[in-house]
């Protein structure tokens, strides 16, 4: 890249310039590492007007880039583009609001997941999208991504979260989408800019809900000896009128990795697959911190392990 553009990302964002190639190896590629590309320079703006200001010189210079969050994702979302640039928004990590009555936390999108809840938990919420790496990834990330988790069967994805967003658009210009009011009248804008993938801007700020945390929580564990078993166990559940806050699939080789890495207690399956509808993040499993004094599953192969709440 040119030493003068080089000078006049460095007047935008200071020291929040990356342009060593043995520092550049870092951001060449997400979560997938199948596929790599080195970045001409790497930019971590600290606002949003830092951000415009970074836009708008990549499109006077027809200079491609493409914003990352953490980094995390298993889809090349935040993949380089050749001769291009990445602009990570890794130092905009503050919770700017919270706003309890409401049930609305307005955040940049570099603040990890995970520290939304922990802000809010000891008032009883959480933020209900809960990817595998919530407690590394980011929100600019989850929204470009539109993120899921086991939550998202009863609590939904990132979209059903995302009430309004401040996006500065490819040409850095600045605009609101969506509003604070949970059933806004009008098109969903943010629904369309969830899971665009930066393809339509960058989000700068967002307006999330957080939801009450259940009064109870149950979990249960059971065994089957076919996935035909444990889906229809699935469906059962669901036709009764039960709507687990997340259920998941473990099938034999999972349980044994499980039980030599953590000893959780998992039943023997004996080739079979296990599945189990769990309520919420923060519920902890069965053989976690402690065995539960009685362990009925064990007369059978099958076994069930669910959480309800």
């Amino acid at each position: 890249m040119d030493a003068h553009i080089l000078d006049q990302f460095r007047a935008i964002v200071g020291r929040g310039l990356i342009s060593e190639p043995s520092q550049l190896h870092t951001y060449e590629c997400d979560g997938l590492t199948n596929f790599r590309v080195m970045p001409l320079a790497v930019l971590l703006p600290k606002s949003t007007e830092e951000v415009q200001a970074v836009v708008r010189l990549c499109n006077r210079e027809t200079i491609p880039f493409v914003a990352r969050g953490s980094g995390t994702g298993l889809s090349g979302g935040a993949l380089p583009v050749e001769k291009g640039i990445v602009i990570s928004l890794a130092r905009m990590n503050r919770i700017l609001e919270v706003d309890l009555p409401s049930a609305r936390v307005v955040v940049e999108p570099g603040v990890i997941n995970a520290e939304v809840t922990a802000r809010v938990a000891a008032q009883g919420f959480f933020y209900a999208p809960d990817p595998s790496s919530q407690s590394v990834c980011s929100i600019g990330g989850n929204v470009a991504e539109n993120s899921g988790g086991a939550h998202c069967l009863k609590y939904g994805f990132t979209t059903t979260h995302v009430l309004a967003l401040e996006v500065v658009l490819p040409d850095g210009s600045l605009v609101h989408l969506g509003g604070r009011a949970a059933d806004r009248p009008g098109y969903d804008l943010p629904g369309i800019f969830v899971g665009s993938e930066g393809t339509l801007g960058i989000a700068t700020k967002v307006v999330l809900r957080i939801v009450k945390k259940p009064e109870v929580i149950q979990t249960l564990l059971a065994a089957f000896n076919s996935t035909n078993e444990a889906g229809a166990a699935v469906s059962g559940i669901i036709g009764a009128g039960m709507l687990p806050a997340a259920i998941e699939m473990m099938d034999n080789l999972a349980i044994q990795a499980a039980e030599a890495s953590v000893h959780a207690g998992y039943p023997n399956c004996g080739g079979g697959k296990s599945a189990s509808p769990k309520r919420r993040p923060s519920a902890p499993w069965f053989g976690r911190d402690a065995k539960p004094p009685s362990r009925p599953w064990d007369a059978f192969h099958p076994t069930i392990s669910c959480r309800m709440a």
